[in-house]
Protein backbone atom coordinates (compact mmCIF):
# COMPACT_ATOMS: atom_id res chain seq x y z
CA UNK A 1 0.00 0.00 0.00
CA UNK A 2 1.37 3.05 -0.82
CA UNK A 3 1.86 5.72 1.66
CA UNK A 4 -1.17 8.10 0.87
CA UNK A 5 -3.18 5.41 0.43
CA UNK A 6 -2.69 4.82 4.04
CA UNK A 7 -3.15 7.80 5.29
CA UNK A 8 -6.23 8.59 3.04
CA UNK A 9 -7.22 5.71 4.61
CA UNK A 10 -6.79 7.14 8.28
CA UNK A 11 -8.28 10.51 6.99
CA UNK A 12 -11.62 8.65 6.49
CA UNK A 13 -11.01 6.79 9.41
CA UNK A 14 -11.14 9.49 11.72
CA UNK A 15 -13.94 11.90 9.98
CA UNK A 16 -16.11 8.40 9.82
CA UNK A 17 -15.92 8.09 13.52
CA UNK A 18 -15.89 11.91 14.28
CA UNK A 19 -18.66 12.11 12.56
CA UNK A 20 -20.38 9.57 14.58
CA UNK A 21 -19.97 10.38 18.35
CA UNK A 22 -19.59 14.27 17.52
CA UNK A 23 -23.08 14.52 15.21
CA UNK A 24 -24.65 11.43 16.03
CA UNK A 25 -23.92 10.46 19.94
CA UNK A 26 -22.63 6.80 18.40
CA UNK A 27 -19.44 5.10 19.05
CA UNK A 28 -18.57 2.01 16.83
CA UNK A 29 -15.12 1.97 18.09
CA UNK A 30 -13.47 2.46 21.58
CA UNK A 31 -11.81 5.49 22.88
CA UNK A 32 -8.81 3.94 22.74
CA UNK A 33 -9.23 2.95 19.19
CA UNK A 34 -9.92 6.16 18.42
CA UNK A 35 -6.92 8.09 19.96
CA UNK A 36 -4.74 5.26 17.87
CA UNK A 37 -6.16 5.97 15.00
CA UNK A 38 -5.66 9.70 15.78
CA UNK A 39 -2.06 9.17 16.47
CA UNK A 40 -1.43 7.66 13.61
CA UNK A 41 -2.91 10.31 11.52
CA UNK A 42 -0.88 12.85 13.32
CA UNK A 43 2.13 11.20 12.44
CA UNK A 44 1.25 10.53 8.76
CA UNK A 45 0.25 14.30 8.51
CA UNK A 46 3.20 15.83 9.93
CA UNK A 47 5.46 13.73 6.95
CA UNK A 48 2.39 14.28 4.18
CA UNK A 49 0.71 17.30 5.22
CA UNK A 50 2.08 19.33 2.17
CA UNK A 51 0.41 16.54 0.12
CA UNK A 52 -2.12 18.11 -2.42
CA UNK A 53 -3.33 13.95 -2.95
CA UNK A 54 -4.66 13.61 0.11
CA UNK A 55 -8.17 13.59 0.17
CA UNK A 56 -10.75 15.50 2.65
CA UNK A 57 -7.83 16.96 4.11
CA UNK A 58 -8.97 20.25 4.17
CA UNK A 59 -12.38 18.92 6.79
CA UNK A 60 -9.78 17.72 9.64
CA UNK A 61 -10.23 20.35 11.89
CA UNK A 62 -7.65 19.90 14.83
CA UNK A 63 -6.86 16.45 13.68
CA UNK A 64 -3.37 17.86 13.40
CA UNK A 65 -2.99 19.33 16.68
CA UNK A 66 -1.42 17.07 19.60
CA UNK A 67 -5.12 16.89 20.93
CA UNK A 68 -6.56 15.10 17.42
CA UNK A 69 -10.68 15.63 18.13
CA UNK A 70 -13.64 16.19 15.56
CA UNK A 71 -15.31 18.23 18.08
CA UNK A 72 -14.87 20.96 15.56
CA UNK A 73 -15.31 20.15 12.05
CA UNK A 74 -18.39 22.12 11.16
CA UNK A 75 -18.48 20.39 7.58
CA UNK A 76 -18.73 16.80 6.57
CA UNK A 77 -18.21 15.80 3.21
CA UNK A 78 -21.32 13.62 1.68
CA UNK A 79 -19.29 10.57 1.44
CA UNK A 80 -18.19 10.41 4.89
CA UNK A 81 -21.53 11.31 6.54
CA UNK A 82 -23.41 8.38 3.64
CA UNK A 83 -20.53 6.02 5.20
CA UNK A 84 -20.79 6.89 8.66
CA UNK A 85 -24.53 5.79 8.31
CA UNK A 86 -24.05 2.76 6.63
CA UNK A 87 -21.23 1.38 8.87
CA UNK A 88 -23.36 2.32 11.85
CA UNK A 89 -26.73 0.77 10.34
CA UNK A 90 -24.26 -2.75 9.42
CA UNK A 91 -23.23 -2.84 13.10
CA UNK A 92 -25.89 -1.65 14.99
CA UNK A 93 -30.02 -1.96 13.79
CA UNK A 94 -29.74 -3.99 10.61
CA UNK A 95 -31.67 -6.71 12.52
CA UNK A 96 -33.74 -3.92 14.19
CA UNK A 97 -35.22 -2.16 11.84
CA UNK A 98 -35.29 -0.98 7.71
CA UNK A 99 -32.93 1.35 6.32
CA UNK A 100 -35.36 4.00 5.61
CA UNK A 101 -36.85 3.97 9.20
CA UNK A 102 -33.05 3.91 10.00
CA UNK A 103 -32.05 7.13 8.29
CA UNK A 104 -35.17 8.92 9.50
CA UNK A 105 -34.26 8.26 12.76
CA UNK A 106 -31.32 10.23 12.56
CA UNK A 107 -33.17 13.03 9.86
CA UNK A 108 -32.36 11.76 6.72
CA UNK A 109 -34.05 9.77 3.94
CA UNK A 110 -33.38 8.27 0.60
CA UNK A 111 -34.41 9.65 -2.30
CA UNK A 112 -36.02 7.27 -5.13
CA UNK A 113 -37.32 8.55 -8.25
CA UNK A 114 -40.16 6.19 -10.02
CA UNK A 115 -39.90 6.75 -13.88
CA UNK A 116 -43.04 8.20 -15.34
CA UNK A 117 -44.67 6.33 -18.03
CA UNK A 118 -46.41 7.76 -20.81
Amino acid sequence: MKPNESLNRLIRQFLVHSYLYYRLDESLISDQQFDEVSQKLREGLALNYADANLTFKEHLGSASSSEASGYFISNYPAEIISLALHLLYQYRFKNVMSFSTFLSRYGYSTKTKIPSVK
